[in-house]
């Protein structure tokens, strides 16, 4: 298994008129692939997914495999 953060967004106007995207709802999952984790997190937060535009799942790495492989 591996851990999953999935992001719910909103795209939103700021007073600019620029737009950005603000974060609804985030929850990290532990499953075999991306796709199950935003079907995990979909289901952990039922009806609290308000109106998203955007979805994000990041692999998230644990620590053992941080140092195991170093940053060059």
């Amino acid at each position: 298994m591996n851990g999953y953060r999935v992001s719910f967004y909103k795209d939103l106007l700021n007073s600019n008129g620029h737009n950005f995207r603000c974060l609804q709802h985030q929850i990290d999952v532990d499953s075999n692939d991306p796709s199950q984790a935003l079907a995990l997190a979909e289901q952990q937060i039922g009806n609290r997914c308000l109106n998203v535009d955007c979805v994000e799942v990041v692999h998230l790495v644990d620590d053992s495999q941080a140092l195991e492989h170093p940053p060059a």
